[in-house]
């Protein structure tokens, strides 16, 4: 994670050289310094998840660096925004002239000791022994011990098998299929621990596959390997004589390997199952010198996490991805994995067992792995007190595991975990940061888009989409509804054990952390922490939690999901926190709990580095200070509040007009103006030249000669939302410029 953080940073310094006159040099030679460090944190990052604790440290005071050169290099560069726009008028260009030396010596100092503190922390690499991002290998022991828990054999059969069974023999049907309707690869894919291993391994020995195919060949791909023992693997397994057995045993050259390969499957009738293939590149090193493309008779069936895999390896091939078991399919498992069975004990312990069996088996949201994982556990525990104690300590149990020895490979971390350990520096972030969402929430994309935005994971929505995209490749992250414009989705969920390693991560790597009020024990953290999310409930009695452990220069992004009176929290909030970028308050509940609407404080606008500002279903009074046109980075403003009966209908849309003035402005979400008062007052899109996305733009309440013009000179429109009152409706049905931006779906 410190890669992705120092990257990020590197980056945007560079973006920003041509705004550091004074102090550019210095910051080049903090870049250097930094740039030196990233070289080795591919390791560092390694090692400092397995239990390093002293090279954690390093790592964490490396990223807290990285981040403090952001914080005083981005308030610089606002600075002189700010400063060069106030600069009219002969006094007041003096006045800044004699100031300017004063400012830009208190930036260098501050500079220079974040220079010193990196110089002895790239010191310190050389007695940790850490290597360099080239020389690190791939394989290390704990992988290796990872890959051979998960190793599959063939031969191992498969009594345990539950689900639907129509699956199986729709891709037994894609095997033996023939003629120019047939696919030569199928695929089966989707996230760890789904039971495509096991899916493919009753497929492989389904009575009609034996019969069409000649010959066989299982392989275990994973993470490590060559090319050269692939081969030599498969082709030992397809040839059955001894003679030609032990000439395959002896080659050495790949050429020879992969000649011989080829001839095999193009000659004979062979199924090839190529196991756990993580990636594009994989499947190519193994498939372009050695399988056939067309004319053969031999099909290939692979299981992987990414689904890019399997349309990779042939685009006219079959894709599956198994489902979730449900309820019953989920109880059956455990009970085959749990041994348990009516006539070992009393009717009364079974019926108690059976109710706590399928309470624990609710936590494993149908994941294959967890329920065998739990029922592992179970099956050494024969009481009703021995499964009431599991349950108890159910979700570290199946996630972590119960001991340090070998079981702990097999656990829902661990084997999850691969995927994240596997993921590109700039995508980890984004991971992360989907555990800020409450468990089973549906997260809507145009908008986790703005928020990776606005935390700079991202320079563009379209950026964030294709990340987005990527993370639901390797099954990391689910499609909710489907958008209507082709190859887009609307909204997008994670899978609750996924959600419980994104949080395990966030906080051992203080990426963020995630306070729920509805977890006993639960408390917040003391640390440097940089992102905070808080979910409450109605049961909180004590009010909103009080932020006064955090160190006010470091918070940049909260996010609350409530359903209480936060105007206790605004104001000490807004006052302390001047780095935060991203605020987003939801409510979530929508119960009224019969507090006053609370207001938003006039010291918002302290909060100048604010990218995203959003009170979407808040119970909030409409009423904008003036101090929102001081929030000169904002991208996006969301509010789109909760009206419960119109009782904002008081109020006067006069306090929209200084959003006019924030000229960074790309994507505005209106509230509803109809609930407002009409004084007379029209909102006017005004300098908003930026936008991207305009939502809930009212005729009737808002200037129509200034939107026509806006859509004159703004070119990167996307998402238009319009509604239409009294003479406006003929006004537009006019304006084809208007007219045909208001088609376009979110």
């Amino acid at each position: 994670m410190a890669e992705a953080v120092v990257s990020f940073v590197l980056e945007k310094l560079g973006a920003e050289a041509k705004f550091l006159l004074g102090v550019k040099e210095k910051v080049e030679e903090a870049k250097r310094e930094l740039g030196m460090i990233r070289c080795f944190l591919k390791d560092a990052d390694t090692r400092a998840r397995k239990a390093d604790g002293t090279l954690a440290l390093w790592v964490e005071q490396i990223t807290d660096a990285a981040y403090d050169l952001d914080d005083v290099v981005c308030t610089f560069v606002l600075k002189q925004e700010v400063a060069a726009a106030k600069e009219v008028g002969v006094v007041h260009k003096v006045v800044g002239g004699i100031k300017r030396p004063i400012k830009l010596h208190k930036v260098g100092s501050r500079i220079d000791k974040i220079f010193n503190r990196l110089s002895k922390l790239n010191q310190n690499l050389q007695s940790y022994g850490v290597l360099r991002n080239n020389d690190v290998g791939d394989a290390s022991s704990s992988n290796q011990r990872l890959n051979d828990s998960r190793r599959t054999y063939s031969h191992v059969p498969e009594h345990d098998f539950v689900g639907n069974k129509g699956s199986m023999m729709e891709l037994v049907t894609q095997l033996t299929k023939e003629g120019n309707s047939s696919c030569q690869v199928v695929s089966i894919h989707g996230m760890g621990g789904l039971g495509k291993t096991t899916l493919a391994k009753k497929v492989y020995h389904h009575k009609e596959v034996r019969k069409h195919f000649s010959c066989f060949a299982w392989i275990f791909v994973s993470q490590q390997f060559t090319p050269k023992d692939i081969w030599k693997g498969v082709l030992l397994d397809l040839v059955s004589d001894p003679s030609e057995k032990e000439e395959i045993r002896k080659m050495e050259r790949q050429e020879k390997l992969a000649e011989k390969l080829y001839d095999v499957l193009q000659e004979q009738k062979c199924l090839v199952v190529l196991d756990d293939v993580w990636k594009e590149a994989d499947w190519d090193s193994l498939a372009k010198p050695a399988f056939p493309e067309k004319t053969t008779c031999s099909k290939i069936l692979i299981t992987t996490r990414r689904r890019g895999v399997g349309e990779h390896a042939d685009t006219r091939g079959f894709l599956y991805q198994p489902r979730y078991l449900d309820d019953i399919a989920s109880w059956e498992l455990l009970k085959k994995k749990a041994f348990f069975h009516e006539d070992a004990m009393s009717r009364g312990d079974y019926e108690d067992m059976e109710t706590l069996g399928k309470d624990m088996v609710k936590y494993c949201g149908g994941l294959p792995l967890a329920i065998v994982v739990l029922g592992g556990l179970l099956s050494t525990k024969h009481t009703v007190d021995e499964w009431e104690t599991v349950k108890q300590n159910v979700k570290e149990l199946i996630n972590k595991g119960q001991s340090n020895g070998e079981q702990e490979y097999n656990t829902v971390f661990a084997v999850l975990g691969r995927s994240y350990d596997e993921l590109p520096y700039h995508l980890k972030p984004c991971f992360l940061h989907l555990a800020n969402f409450p468990e089973d929430y549906e997260i809507n994309v145009k908008e986790l888009c703005l928020l990776w935005t606005a935390e700079e994971f991202v320079s563009t929505d379209n950026k964030a989409r294709e990340c987005l995209m990527a993370l639901v490749d390797r099954g990391m992250v689910q499609v909710g509804q489907q958008s209507s414009i082709v190859g887009r989705i609307k909204t997008c969920c994670i899978h609750d054990l996924m959600r419980d390693l994104c949080l395990e991560k966030a906080k051992k790597e203080n990426f963020f952390h995630c306070i729920n009020f509805q977890v006993p024990g639960d408390s917040l953290p003391t640390s440097n922490v940089r992102r905070l999310a808080v979910q409450l409930n109605d049961d909180i009695d004590d009010g909103p939690p009080r932020l006064t452990n955090i160190r006010e220069t470091c918070l940049r992004s909260l996010v609350c999901f409530a359903p209480l009176d936060f105007s206790d929290l605004m104001k000490p909030l807004f006052n302390r926190f001047n780095m935060l970028r991203v605020f987003k308050f939801e409510l979530i509940s929508g119960k009224y709990t019969g507090k006053r609407i609370c207001e938003i404080p006039e010291e918002i606008g302290k909060l100048v580095h604010l990218r995203l500002v959003s009170f979407k279903d808040c119970r909030i009074l409409f009423l904008l200070p003036p101090s929102m046109a001081n929030l000169r980075c904002l991208q996006t403003l969301d509010l789109r509040m909760s009206t419960y009966g119109r009782q904002v209908k008081l109020y006067s849309l006069q306090s929209m007009n200084g959003v006019s003035k924030l000229d960074h402005l790309r994507h505005l979400y209106l509230p509803e103006l109809s609930y407002l008062r009409k004084d007379g007052v029209r909102f006017r899109l005004g300098n908003l030249t930026s936008l991207e996305t305009l939502v809930n733009f009212d005729t009737g309440y808002c200037e129509l000669d200034d939107w026509s013009q806006c859509c004159w000179e703004i070119s990167t429109w996307t998402y238009i939302q319009i509604s239409l009152t009294g003479s406006s409706l003929t006004e537009i049905s006019k304006n084809r410029e208007i007219r045909k931006y208001t088609t376009q779906e979110l």
